[in-house]
């Protein structure tokens, strides 16, 4: 079967940091089947922001992109990129369906302005269409960017999105509490396919170079010291909430006789805000580090005593929540500290950490220093345990196969 798989924010090696797209190409491949992965030349999570070009064959898989103008920031820039993407899609899908024809195609809605598109070179082409679901367009934006309900771009995407749910031959949910939404929306629920983020084994074991990053070799020298550290490893906007992070960090104590160094690894619009917050009040405990390439934070997972993240408490988690750091995580086997509050809790699932509620700095404190006292066999059955929970539920093989599922 030949297979295309849209993602207006596809990921992977060389690409950017989300690497769904690229996990599943490998199954996919690995099943037997031919995989396309369409993605725009340029979008703000790629690593290398000169962008990409043409078709490119990335360690086994192909990735194609379609051209894409750049963009700064979160404003209009963006939201044109994600019209012009839409607009362009259909004439790149147009002339590579012509080379060979697709037998499925599957769209992943980061954004959905490409959905049209997908769907009318899918049924140019007597292809079966997927609609796979990260983020709940357009309530995330009325529910977290606070647009209003009757604002052009959140009716035109509400059309859009009702035209998928009712379109589409099934509809793939990274979310496992959206169903009902759907269903309201037009979507058939036999329709309904559940498949969250997920892992792959080929990560754990995962080995590179340091890329002019002093990370991996700071990292030993604190364990040299007898740091304890705990790690967060992913973006740094406002929607990572990672300033209820330092807002947490007022209550907190170091217990006497513990060294302890939080590591923040990433990048977005919040990083200088959050470094210069921390350097004013003295935080020199809290080290950050530039967005380096997922196998130098899986060689540090392998050295940093626990993983964690905090979240906003917003509605739309209601419908769950599937993340990708909290996997590296679990694969790494460390254990994990979380703020959030959601439809799943999949650290209570695995018992692999302890969780707490947004909007609580001083409990949130309170659990870094609770986990600073536990045993170092306490920790270790933790890890263990959010490593069994992954590789029971999110290994990316299984996965791959849940989506082609009649």
């Amino acid at each position: 079967m030949n297979i295309w798989y849209i993602n207006p924010y596809a990921g992977g090696p060389g690409v950017g940091r989300y690497w769904r797209s690229f996990y599943l190409a490998n199954a996919w491949q690995a099943q037997g089947h031919d995989v396309e992965i369409i993605t725009p030349g340029y979008h703000h999570l790629m690593d290398d922001d000169s962008g990409k070009a043409g078709c490119q064959v990335l360690e086994g898989v192909s990735y194609n992109f379609v051209p894409a103008p750049k963009y700064k920031g979160n404003g209009l820039g963006r939201f044109l990129s994600m019209l012009c993407f839409g607009f362009f899609l259909f004439f790149f899908l147009l002339r590579l369906g012509l080379k060979k024809r697709p037998d499925l195609v599957l769209y992943s809605s980061a954004h959905p302005f490409g959905y049209p598109a997908a769907f009318l070179c899918a049924k140019l082409f007597r292809s079966k269409i997927l609609f796979e679901v990260r983020d709940i367009w357009p309530l995330s934006l009325v529910e977290i960017a606070g647009f209003n309900k009757f604002h052009p771009v959140v009716v035109v995407l509400s059309l859009i999105e009702r035209f998928a749910y009712f379109s589409a031959d099934a509809v793939i949910s990274l979310l496992p509490g959206a169903k009902q939404h759907m269903v309201s929306r037009g979507m058939k629920p036999g329709k309904f396919r559940y498949v969250p983020n997920g892992f792959s084994l080929n990560d754990v074991n995962a080995s590179g170079e340091s890329q002019g990053s002093n990370l991996l070799d700071d990292l030993t020298r604190f364990k040299s010291q007898g740091d304890f550290l705990f790690f967060y490893a992913g973006a740094l906007g406002e929607p990572n909430a990672m300033h209820l992070f330092l807002d947490a960090l007022h209550f907190f104590e170091v217990p006497e006789g513990v060294s302890v160094k939080f590591i923040i690894v990433g990048k977005g619009e919040q990083s200088a805000e959050l470094n210069a917050r921390c350097r004013k009040l003295g935080y020199d405990f809290v080290l950050f580090y530039p967005q380096v390439d997922k196998a130098e934070i899986q060689q540090a997972l392998r050295v940093v005593d626990a993983g964690f993240f905090v979240m906003h408490d917003l509605p739309i988690y209601r419908f769950g929540v599937s993340l990708n750091k909290l996997y590296d995580y679990m694969a790494a086997g460390v254990p994990v500290i979380a703020s959030y509050n959601a439809f799943n809790d999949p650290i209570k699932e695995a018992g692999c950490g302890m969780s707490v509620v947004p909007d609580q700095p001083e409990q949130l404190a309170h659990t870094f220093q609770e986990m600073l006292l536990l045993d170092g066999t306490v920790l270790r059955e933790m890890g263990a345990k959010g490593r069994l929970f992954l590789e029971a539920n999110f290994e990316y093989t299984s996965l791959a196969r849940r989506i082609l599922e009649n």
